[in-house]
This record gives C-alpha cells, sequence and structure tokens, in this order.
C-alpha cells in the first residue's frame, strides 16, 4: 500500500508509426532549410557544362520496396527538389508497381508514365492481339540471350521449336525476365545437362518448381514476419481469398450447367476471373507477390468495366486447372468475361469476413458497407468526431496458427527472406548471390547474415578460396521449414489434388 503508484504503458503500432512520420517529416524541413539544393544545382549545372554534359539521368530501382512513410520523405526531401528546380538538367527514371507510387510535389502532367502491364504495354483493344505482341517479346528476349551467349536459338534444346511451346512460356512467366530466367534455369537442370530436350510437359513442370519454391513460400514466411499479429494476419486475411479463387476455379472445371463450357470435351479452362474495377486494390498483394496477374481490361456481359485476372500458371499445375481459353471461334475472345468467371462477390465476400473499419483514436468499429459514405469525409469517425478510421484485414481462419508461432522466432524481412533463399537452393552461397536474389546489398546481407549467425539459424564458413560463404543450419531449418507443417493453400477436396486442409493441424 505504501508503494509509489506508478503508471507504465507502450505505444501501440499505429501511434509508432506516426510518431516516426513525424519525426522524419520535421527531420526533412530541416535538411531543405540546411541544404541549399538550389546552390548545389547550379554548381552541378555549371560542372556538367564544362564537360559538355546537358543532362544527367538518375535510375531509382525498386521505388516501391520503400515502406510508405519512407517514400514519402525520399519524394519530398530529394526526387521532387531536384526534379522541380533543376531545369530539365536532372532527368529521374523511376521504377514502381502501380498503386505503389507517391508523387508528392512533382506534377504528374509533366512526367511521362510508362507501364510495363501486359495490356497496357501490348495493347488495350484486342486480348487476341495482346496475347501475340506479348508472345513475341518472349520469343525475342529468349531468342536474342541464346544467340548472345550460345551463338543459337532454341531449336537445338527443345523438342519443336513452334507456336504452342513459346505460347506455353508466355504463360508461365507471364513475359516477365526474371520469372523466365528461372524457368530456363530449372529446364538446364532437369532436362539440358542430361542431354534432354525441352517440351511443354518440361515447362509445366518448372513453372510448378518454380510456384512451389519462390512464391508459395509468401505465406509460409509470413508468419514468422517481424510485426504486429494485425500486420500479419491482414496477409493471411489475402490467403483466405487467393484459396477462394482457386476453389472457385477448380470447381468450374466440372460445372457443366453454363452454356459456355457445356460444348467441351475435355477439361475447360478455368484460369482466368475478372472483377469489378473498383474492388481490383484488394488483390493489390496478391499480384505484387506474382499469385495472379492482371491480364486484361474490358466489359463484361451486362456493359461493366471490369479487370481480368490470370492465377499463376505454376498454380494452376499444382492444383489441376487449365490454363488459357479457347481460340477456335472469334466469339471466344470474350471468354474470360463471361458471367460464370464473376468473382466480384468473392471479393465482396471476404470484405465482409475479413475487413474491420475501426478508429484510431476511440477504437469504435464500423460496417465495411459504410467504407463509401466515409472516404467521402476523408475516413473521419462518425462517433468521435475527430478519429480517423482505418481499414484493417483480418484472418480468423489462421489466427490460430499465427498466434502459435514463439516471439523468438520472429525475423526481420531481409532476415527471413536470406533464409529462404538459403533454404530453397540448398547449398552454400555466397553474400552476393543471396543479394542477387533478394534485390539487396551484398553488404547488407553480410551484416544481416553475420546476425542470423550469433543466433545459430546460420553457418558463416571459409571456403577454399577463402570467401565467405553462408548456409542454413538445422535449428533455422526445424524452425522456420517444418516439412510437417502443413503451409500450402486450403482449397477443400479434389480428385486430382490432395486436400491440404489447415483445420487438420
Amino acid at each position: 500500500m505504501g508503494a509509489t503508484p506508478s503508471i507504465k504503458g507502450s505505444l501501440g503500432a499505429h501511434e509508432q508509426s506516426e510518431l516516426r512520420v513525424s519525426g522524419e517529416v520535421k527531420y526533412g524541413d530541416v535538411l531543405m532549410r540546411v541544404f541549399n539544393i538550389k546552390e548545389v544545382l547550379l554548381r552541378l549545372k555549371a560542372a556538367l557544362s564544362s564537360v559538355g554534359i546537358k543532362h544527367l539521368y538518375v535510375f531509382v530501382d525498386d521505388f516501391s520496396e520503400l515502406p510508405e512513410d519512407a517514400m514519402a520523405v525520399v519524394v519530398d526531401t530529394l526526387l521532387a527538389p531536384l526534379n522541380n528546380w533543376s531545369e530539365e538538367l536532372i532527368k529521374f527514371k523511376v521504377a514502381a508497381y502501380p498503386h505503389r507510387v507517391y508523387y508528392g510535389q512533382i506534377d504528374k502532367t509533366k512526367i511521362d508514365e510508362i507501364y510495363l502491364d501486359l495490356y497496357r504495354l501490348y495493347g488495350t483493344t484486342d486480348v487476341s492481339a495482346m496475347e501475340e505482341k506479348a508472345i513475341d517479346f518472349t520469343k525475342r528476349l529468349v531468342t536474342g540471350r541464346l544467340n548472345h551467349f550460345a551463338s543459337c536459338g532454341l531449336a537445338p534444346f527443345a523438342e519443336a521449336e513452334d507456336e504452342n511451346l513459346w505460347r506455353v512460356l508466355f504463360y508461365a512467366s507471364m513475359g516477365n525476365p526474371r520469372t523466365l530466367g528461372y524457368l530456363l534455369y530449372y529446364l538446364h537442370e532437369s532436362h539440358l545437362i542430361y542431354g534432354n530436350t525441352i517440351g511443354l510437359r518440361a515447362i509445366r513442370d518448372a513453372a510448378a518448381r518454380y510456384y512451389e519454391e519462390k512464391v508459395e513460400s509468401y505465406f509460409k514466411i509470413s508468419k514468422f514476419l517481424h510485426e504486429g499479429f494485425g500486420e500479419r494476419a491482414s496477409i493471411f486475411s489475402l490467403k483466405e481469398l487467393l484459396e477462394s479463387l482457386v476453389r472457385r476455379a477448380r470447381d468450374l472445371k466440372r460445372h457443366r450447367d453454363s452454356a459456355v463450357l457445356r460444348d467441351f470435351s475435355g477439361t475447360p479452362p478455368t484460369s482466368h476471373f475478372h472483377v469489378a474495377v473498383e474492388l481490383e486494390s484488394l488483390l493489390t498483394t496478391l499480384e505484387l507477390n506474382f499469385f495472379v496477374t492482371k491480364y486484361y481490361e474490358m466489359s463484361d456481359r451486362d456493359g461493366r468495366k471490369v479487370a481480368v485476372y490470370a492465377l499463376n500458371f505454376g498454380l494452376c499445375e499444382k492444383f489441376a486447372i487449365t490454363f488459357g481459353r479457347p481460340t477456335g471461334k472469334r466469339e471466344q475472345r470474350l471468354y474470360f468475361v463471361e458471367r460464370i468467371f464473376d468473382c466480384t462477390s468473392i471479393l465482396r465476400q471476404f470484405m465482409r469476413q475479413n475487413q474491420e473499419i475501426r478508429c484510431a483514436n476511440c477504437g469504435a468499429t464500423h460496417e465495411i458497407e459504410k467504407l463509401e459514405a466515409l472516404k467521402v469525409f476523408d475516413m473521419r469517425c462518425p462517433t468521435c468526431k475527430t478519429g480517423t478510421c482505418s481499414v484493417t484485414n483480418l484472418s480468423k481462419k489462421y489466427a490460430s496458427i499465427l498466434n502459435a508461432v514463439a516471439p523468438e522466432l520472429l525475423l526481420p524481412p531481409t532476415e527471413l527472406g536470406i533464409l529462404q533463399t538459403l533454404e530453397s537452393e540448398k547449398r552454400p552461397m555466397y553474400a552476393g548471390e543471396i543479394a542477387a536474389e533478394l534485390d539487396k546489398s551484398y553488404q547488407l546481407v553480410g551484416r544481416r547474415g553475420k546476425t542470423l549467425a550469433e543466433r545459430g539459424l546460420v553457418r558463416r564458413d571459409v571456403n577454399d578460396q577463402s570467401r565467405r560463404t553462408f548456409q542454413i543450419t538445422a535449428l533455422a531449418q526445424s524452425s522456420y521449414f517444418d516439412p510437417s507443417a502443413n503451409d500450402a493453400l486450403d482449397v477443400c477436396s479434389d480428385p486430382d489434388v490432395p486436400s491440404t486442409d489447415a483445420s487438420e493441424k
């Protein structure tokens, strides 16, 4: 009773984020006042002009990988001032994902935006023309590399170099050069080093391997992410959404009530689906991690503008979903927007079940149906009138799994990426090799690898060439990649695919 009263408390993730952003904004203001950018630009321009240089091009890669608060600081204190005040001296080339760009004071009307989406890059008027151009790009990319490094085309390595082979390569990679590189590497390992040529079956197997080793691991490793429960639950709520989409695609394989699918003698393709364009933001994270790809935009049978998406080709191979569309008849160009492929209702149901609108000030929750009305008033809370509401994704299905993860196993994204790379490669690796996989610097990988070694998760050895190598330990293998843990998608039973019900855990 005589003890001195005291109050102990801690800041939540939201309050910490606000303080961090506030501090960075203040730092940016101080930097702008102390560091005279205009004077630096004048001196830089004079120096470059003396050697005949009129423009300085600066390439900023992986811009969208920055957290949103850091992205704002970079733009407000560096990109925008240099872009706006350099009088065309400095020209930035910034690589970013759609919907993950912060412009700040940069005038959008004075910059060129070049989109690399399939439908925007290769044509927006006809899906057949888009596919033909994308296939041609895939062919030119592979042929060009082979001519440069092997002085030949694909013919010596393929069973038959025809249009079907290039089409399947495009489906498997969606025209992504990095994905295409992995596929060719897997084909070399499985066929070419044994003197065997590659065919359609080999490409399909390589795509399935790429999905299982590089894409599917996103959810497996994210449960160990050093974030709050809410952030991890948000990721796993998207796993539930993906499971619903895959389950729908598999159910449609046996759907014969629709006239669209009734005429198929074999298994109809059900890999693509469409949603109302106002809901496509729900699929952004799944698209960034290559589970789905935005394929096209067109009008559906009811005249609504919809976004067409394709499931990952390797995912379709794993779950026995036929990929593509029929091409025998001209009217089948509209196959993707038939009503049976409308998954808008699945996304709306996901919002009702897995999304919550909560006020950061008073904690009041509001129904998801009120979201559009709240947006009109800048998400101002109607309960307390002062707080700001935000949308949070919840995962009720996987909450118990996330709660079961021991806190000491949680790691930052880079450390988890290092472990994932070492586990998938199953060999000692140099820091530079891991860095290339993660799009990080080898110095960063070296520092983080040392931290992992101190925790007994990585071995740091010196090989015969006196170079440092990294290798995953048995402790890390059992802690993060337990083969008995069923982390695959739960898409219920199917005669072609083994069940992976999460409830069996």
